[in-house]
C-alpha cells in the first residue's frame, strides 16, 4: 500500500508523544508527573454538562449545518461583540471540531502549492505540519531569546510575491507572551500593505495574569477587518478539550470556503457539543473567570519556585498556562553520565532521573528551551517542583 508523500512528511505532534510516552511509563509502574498536556484538569463546567444532558433527552442528536448550530454562531458573535466590541454576523462565524480543524481549514482555504505562511517562533507544533500538508512553504521569523518578541523589520524582510498568511498567536503557546499593541499594529499594517491574511489564534485569549487584558487585535487596529481570521474555542476557557468546539470568526467568503470543505469533511461538528458550548458561553462566564484565577494562583506557585532554582531562566508569562524556559545554561552537564547537549536530551533526562514529562522548546522551532504546563493541581506542582530543583542540583 503507498502513502501519500504529504502523510509520510507529517511528523507527529511533540506534545502527544511525550504524553503518550509519560502514560506508558506510568502503566509500568514509575510515578510520572505530566506537564506537557496543554489540557485543563478541571471538569466543564456545570452549564456545559447540564446542557449536554438536556440536548440528549431532546433527541438532538442529529446532523446539524455543516457551519454549525445558528444558535451558538450567534452566540459565539454576541460573545466577540461583549468582550471585543466587534460586529459579526452569524455568517461570519462557522464551528469546527475544535481549533486545529479550523486552522487547517484556514490553511487548505488560503494555500496554493509554493504559497508561503509566515510563522513566528516559539509557535504551536501544529502550525508548521499543516501549512507543509497544503504544500506550501512555513517562513520561520525567529525571535530574541531574551524577549521572545518578533522583529517587524524581519517579518518585512520574509515577505515575498509567494506569501499569503502571517499566522499569529497570543497569549502564545508556548511562552504566555501577549505581544506589544506596536508589533501588531505593524503586523496588521503589513497584511493590508501586501494584501495577506492574519490567522489571529487567540484560543487562550481568557486565560490571562497580573491584571492584563488581552485585547484582540482589531480593537487598535479595526481597518484590519477584512484581512483577519479569529480562531478560537471552548477547549481552554471552558475546559472542555474532549467535546472538540472552537470557532472561526472572520470575512464571509473565507468562513463560506472554509464551511465547504468542512462539509466534505466532518459534515459539521458534534451535536450534543455544540447544545453544551452554547450553554457554556450562555451561563458559564462565571466559571470561566474562577478557573482563570486559579490558573493565576499556579502561575504565582511555580514562578516563585522556578526563581529558586540553578541553570533555568524563565520568561514570566502573561498568559496561557505554560512556562517556557530557557535551559542553555544546563548543556554539557551530566547526570549519572547522561550528558544534556540539547533541549532534547534535557527532557529526556528529566523524564528519567525526575520523572517529569515536559516538552523540548525544538517542537515549538525554539531550540534551548522547554516548556511546562501548570494546568494541573497545586499539590502536584509543588511535588514537580521539588524533583525538579532536586534534578537541576543533581547536574554536575
Amino acid at each position: 500500500m503507498r502513502i501519500s508523500d504529504r502523510l509520510t512528511r507529517l511528523q507527529p505532534a511533540a506534545t502527544r508523544v511525550v504524553s503518550e510516552k509519560a502514560a506508558d511509563l506510568r502503566r509500568q509502574g514509575r510515578d510520572i508527573i505530566s506537564l506537557s498536556t496543554g489540557e485543563p484538569d478541571f471538569v466543564s463546567p456545570s452549564a456545559v454538562m447540564d446542557a449536554a444532558r438536556q440536548a440528549l433527552d431532546a433527541g438532538h442528536t442529529f446532523y446539524t449545518p455543516a457551519a454549525g448550530l445558528l444558535e451558538l454562531r450567534e452566540e459565539v458573535a454576541r460573545y466577540y461583540k461583549t468582550r471585543f466590541n466587534l460586529d459579526y454576523e452569524a455568517r461570519e462565524v462557522m464551528i469546527g471540531a475544535g481549533g486545529k480543524p479550523l486552522l487547517f481549514e484556514a490553511c487548505a482555504a488560503l494555500l496554493n502549492p509554493g504559497d508561503e505562511a509566515i510563522i513566528i517562533a516559539p509557535a504551536f507544533v501544529s502550525y508548521v505540519e499543516q501549512v507543509r500538508f497544503c504544500d506550501a512553504k512555513p517562513v520561520i521569523i525567529e525571535t530574541d531569546p531574551q524577549t521572545l518578541d518578533f522583529s517587524l523589520d524581519d517579518i518585512r524582510a520574509a515577505i515575498t510575491d509567494r506569501t499569503r498568511i502571517i499566522m499569529l498567536n497570543a497569549p502564545n503557546n508556548p511562552s504566555g507572551r501577549i505581544y506589544s499593541d506596536d508589533l501588531v499594529v505593524g503586523l496588521c499594517e503589513l497584511a493590508i500593505e501586501h494584501d495577506l491574511t492574519i490567522i489571529n489564534d487567540e484560543i487562550y485569549e481568557r486565560i490571562v495574569f497580573d491584571g492584563l487584558t488581552y485585547r484582540n487585535p482589531l480593537n487598535f487596529y479595526p481597518a484590519a477587518r477584512d484581512r483577519m481570521l479569529h480562531i478560537n474555542g471552548a477547549s481552554k476557557s471552558l475546559a472542555m478539550t474532549g467535546w472538540r468546539i472552537g470557532f472561526a470568526i472572520g470575512p464571509a467568503e473565507l468562513i463560506k470556503r472554509m464551511t465547504m470543505l468542512q462539509g466534505h469533511n466532518t459534515s459539521g461538528p458534534n451535536s450534543i457539543a455544540q447544545w453544551a458550548a452554547l450553554s457554556g458561553l450562555r451561563n458559564g462566564q462565571d466559571q470561566i473567570d474562577a478557573m482563570a484565577a486559579q490558573y493565576q494562583k499556579r502561575k504565582n506557585l511555580i514562578t516563585a519556585r522556578l526563581g529558586r532554582m540553578p541553570y533555568l531562566r524563565y520568561i514570566p508569562p502573561q498568559g496561557a498556562f505554560y512556562i517556557f524556559a530557557d535551559i542553555r545554561a544546563t548543556y554539557g552537564k551530566s547526570i549519572d553520565g547522561m550528558i544534556i547537549t540539547d533541549d532534547v536530551s534535557f527532557c529526556e533526562a528529566l523524564l528519567e532521573y525526575a520523572e517529569i514529562a515536559a516538552i523540548p522548546g525544538a517542537a515549538f522551532l525554539q531550540p534551548g528551551f522547554f516548556r511546562m504546563s501548570f494546568a494541573t493541581s497545586e499539590d502536584i506542582i509543588e511535588t514537580a517542583m521539588t524533583r525538579m530543583h532536586r534534578f537541576l542540583a543533581a547536574l554536575a
